[in-house]
């Protein structure tokens, strides 16, 4: 992925022979909504180069607001080189309806956004926008600038004394965070919520979808509610479901307390589970052995007497 400084780099190249069509892909964010937002996009030339990349901070804003400004600042640099056309490619599938004119427009302040976005059209011989998926290359392109875009507010912050390193987001206990679930991705959720069911005897506790995403979530938790939620997400048009090579990996594993850790895997072993690593004690009291979902995500097996 492109960092900040690649963002930087890309707008120093000078903007020469660029073409009259434009692919614009943009993206806009808010850490709380509405909090702080920040907005970015990449445009491509007909030879698919990437000509320009820019990136701001917008102040407090909705994430859809951010949608919306983002779409405008690369609106704006397409007027200034004077192209033609533009294709623009949005992961918000509320903002690209509503300028397609499937979606009405309610929100007072994303009319106002929305009519700016009109008065831009007259700019273009053809314009027209696109939904497209957040895995797309160039929209995760956009998605890291701002978020870099973002950090660097924070640290900068930091820097002159205006925040401290204390959580955003704290409980009631004066400022205590709890860890409270982990995510990982499915290529089938029928088969992983089987999975998780059925050998670590986690239970259902809701699932929904997500349309700007084409994604489904679900929500698996202990029967007793004591132990941390495990959140299973399937993104529909991923089409490659692909772990790397252990030494690799960013994410390393799932852990799970077991009663039985023999019993555990022999029943695995019946379903063709995978087991990377078989029971071996730790200490005296504890033991342990490793295996993989239907997926590849491993997961450590923990036993203790």
């Amino acid at each position: 992925m492109k960092t900040l400084n690649k963002q930087l780099e890309l707008n120093r190249l000078e903007v020469k022979g660029l073409s009259q069509k434009l692919q614009l892909y943009s993206d806009g964010g808010a850490r709380g909504n509405p909090g702080p937002a920040a907005i970015a996009f990449v445009a491509l030339n007909e030879q698919s180069e990437i000509v320009k990349a820019d990136s701001r901070i917008i102040g407090v804003r909705t994430n859809n607001q951010a949608e919306y400004e983002a779409l405008l600042l690369a609106l704006q640099f397409a007027v200034e080189v004077g192209a033609k056309e533009v294709v623009c490619h949005l992961d918000s599938e509320l903002v690209a309806k509503q300028l397609n004119g499937q979606y009405s427009v309610k929100d007072q302040e994303l009319q106002r956004l929305w009519r700016k976005v009109g008065q831009m059209k007259g700019c273009f011989g053809k314009i027209s926008f696109v939904n497209v998926s957040r895995e797309h290359p160039q929209i995760q392109v956009a998605d890291e600038l701002v978020n870099e875009t973002l950090d660097q507010q924070v640290q900068g912050l930091k820097a002159n004394g205006s925040i401290t390193n204390h959580p955003l987001v704290v409980s009631k206990d004066e400022g205590k965070a709890m860890f409270v679930h982990a995510s990982i991705r499915t290529s089938n959720m029928e088969r992983s919520i089987d999975f998780y069911s059925k050998f670590l005897g986690l239970k259902l506790q809701s699932r929904r979808e997500i349309k700007q995403t084409n994604a489904e979530i679900a929500f698996m938790q202990d029967p007793e509610g004591k132990g941390c939620i495990l959140e299973l997400t399937w993104y529909r048009s991923q089409s490659k479901f692909a772990q790397p090579e252990y030494e690799e990996r960013l994410f390393d594993h799932l852990g799970f307390e077991v009663a039985d850790i023999n019993k555990t895997l022999a029943a695995m072993r019946k379903e063709d589970i995978t087991i990377t690593d078989e029971p071996y004690k730790i200490s005296e009291k504890t033991t342990i052995a490793f295996i993989e979902d239907p997926d590849g995500t491993l997961i450590e097996l923990i036993e203790r007497k």
